[in-house]
């Protein structure tokens, strides 16, 4: 009767494991495969064997084109990650005051970057950045006089704020509600306590506040952080991954997933090497994997910390 019921639960579970193999575990194995080969748009059916060449190419030199958009794109992940917490525990330690007065007027423009699909505040954030006719220039020149204004989408690092900017606008409240619910889950008695002890509300937040939201706070900004390492619409839509500084080097702002896609689709493609993108592909994998590890290990060394 047991062996019965074991083939059964095998057969009820045998399609989600082969739907699992197909749409998960192929596509890696054929990546991974794909990556030691030379295939491209004029090898398609005579492409061979290469070892870790497409590996050396990507990794052998701190001047190569993956270094440069790792780098820009690490850079990308640490600023918008570092803001989220910034404006994200403001909001929620504003939020989380009794004293504040239409808390649910304030909750509803919170959740508002949610309820507007990525695609629409990308475009409306684009023209917002626009040097002839976007609002903030106009706001700019009507302070400061006819030729004041900043070249948001053409300059390399007016670039890069603007899209650092969109992504805080889009995932700040994230954060916010995520800390926002820890602080309402911290005892009171603590800070009252501490504020009879003569703390003051800086020692109060450092000392008791902001330990007590760590085990909140650390697997919200990793998974965060792995977000932002795969971001490909928002800053495709406002920048199209530029702009070039160099005719050698990659877009500005072209990071991980928008370099790819440039590489098979964009205009300059020419002979897309899917074989190197492949190779490219694996390493973020494994850079990825190796940030969800580093988030799970951090969680759980938080909540043995305040056990």
């Amino acid at each position: 009767m047991l062996q019965v019921r074991r083939s059964l639960i095998a057969a009820y579970l045998a399609p989600m494991f082969l739907a699992i193999a197909l749409v998960d575990l192929w596509p890696i194995f054929y990546t991974f495969t794909l990556s030691f080969t030379n295939k491209s748009l004029f090898h398609l059916d005579d492409y061979h064997f290469v070892g870790l060449k497409n590996y050396q190419d990507a990794l052998g030199s701190l001047q190569s084109e993956f270094f440069y958009v790792l780098l820009q794109t690490f850079l990308y992940v640490v600023v918008c990650v570092a803001l989220f917490l910034v404006v994200g525990m403001a909001t929620a330690l504003a939020l989380n005051n009794p004293k504040i007065k239409w808390l649910p007027f304030w909750r509803l423009a919170l959740v508002l970057p949610w309820t507007v699909p990525s695609i629409i505040t990308a475009l409306i954030w684009k023209f917002l950045f626009n040097y002839d006719f976007g609002t903030i220039n106009k706001l700019l020149r009507l302070v400061f006089g006819p030729q004041a204004g900043i070249p948001w989408l053409t300059n390399p690092w007016a670039a890069f704020i603007s899209v650092v900017i969109v992504n805080v606008w889009l995932s700040y409240p994230f954060f916010t509600v995520v800390i926002l619910g820890a602080l309402q889950s911290i005892p009171q008695d603590l800070q009252e306590a501490a504020s009879v002890d003569g703390a003051t509300i800086w020692q109060r937040f450092r000392y008791i506040t902001l330990p007590l939201l760590r085990p909140a706070i650390t697997p919200a900004a990793i998974l965060s952080a792995i977000t932002t390492f795969q971001m490909f619409n928002t800053v495709y839509l406002i920048t199209l991954g530029g702009p070039i500084t160099s005719p050698l080097k990659p877009g500005f702002t072209s990071f991980v997933m928008i370099y790819i896609y440039l590489k098979l689709f964009g205009d300059t493609a020419g002979n897309p090497r899917y074989g190197a993108l492949a190779a490219v592909a694996v390493l973020i994998f494994v850079i990825l994997l190796a940030l969800t590890i580093l988030s799970l290990r951090a969680s759980n060394i938080t909540k043995e910390a305040t056990a």
